[in-house]
């Protein structure tokens, strides 16, 4: 089945019920300004689906949230996508999936005028550190300072002009944080602080992201990013992977592995689940049986 993405949600944001049986969902779109907008997006596809859009050139920047609330998934990186040209995208769903997301997007124009840079120039900045053609995105670490900035986006106080700054807000620490990864991509010295992090975790697993930071001598922003680089890994999910390591090497004592990571690390059962499939391919039972 191929769905128009213009077609898709009726004006109240639900789905159209035309296509009842292959997808549901909702959409909320608020445009405060001609070429910044901000769209949250909740979708359940039942049966294999294209969705051809009709895509505007400019920026942008995807955060996958859970639920209505839109509470950010931590261990799920941010894209940042350019589109140098009005293009059609195919989006191809082949299986039943859900996906929850929320989405900037700001015009080269738009860009152009808050940055202070011409078009070209703003343009020639993501063709060196996104991607010089339209489609490949650049996978960001959510950070502890974007994590911030999205949640404060998303507190309703119902004024237009707080949501122009705080979307500008956001756009432009998500800037920074892609000349920052692209620095440390490059630094070897860098390179070196984040190896001596690693270590650090491995003798002392529940550190903070701010502490380690402080120990090696970077700023947290720049190992939070430079962390997933070296290792593929958020920090969070690297402490997860030390807690499995150092679980799987004790007696159970008749707990689950999973109960005795949650009961170590804090994090809850989906988050625990995520980092063992991603880092081991297998659930936390089938791993804990492997004792």
């Amino acid at each position: 089945m191929i769905v128009q993405a213009s077609q898709l949600f009726e004006a109240n944001g639900e789905t159209n019920q035309s296509y009842a049986y292959w997808l549901s969902g909702h959409q909320h779109v608020q445009k405060p300004l001609s070429g910044l907008h901000l769209i949250q997006q909740q979708l359940h596809v039942f049966e294999p689906v294209t969705v051809q859009e009709q895509v505007r050139a400019g920026v942008y920047i995807t955060f996958n949230t859970s639920g209505a609330l839109g509470k950010l998934q931590n261990a799920s990186p941010i894209q940042v996508l350019a589109v140098y040209e009005n293009a059609q995208v195919d989006w191809e769903v082949t299986h039943e999936a859900q996906f929850n997301w929320t989405q900037l997007y700001i015009s080269w124009q738009q860009l152009s005028n808050i940055t202070g840079e011409g078009v070209q120039q703003v343009q020639a900045f993501f063709i060196r550190h996104v991607s010089k053609e339209t489609g490949t995105p650049l996978n960001l670490t959510l950070t502890s300072t974007l994590n911030t900035e999205f949640n404060r986006l998303l507190e309703r106080e119902g004024k237009q002009l707080a949501l122009v700054g705080k979307l500008y807000n956001l756009i432009l620490q998500t800037i920074e944080h892609v000349q920052i990864q692209q620095h440390i991509n490059q630094c070897d010295e860098c390179h070196k602080k984040l190896y001596a992090c690693q270590n650090a975790i491995e003798a002392e697993q529940f550190n903070t992201a701010d502490n380690l930071a402080k120990q090696v001598g970077l700023t947290q922003t720049a190992l939070e990013l430079g962390f997933t680089v070296i290792t593929g890994m958020s920090i969070g999910e690297y402490q997860i992977e030390v807690a499995f390591r150092r679980a799987l090497a004790q007696p159970h004592n008749g707990q689950t592995l999973a109960n005795r990571l949650t009961a170590d690390t804090g994090w809850n059962k989906h988050e625990i689940e995520k980092a063992c499939l991603k880092r081991f391919g297998v659930m936390s039972h089938q791993l804990g049986s492997m004792q």
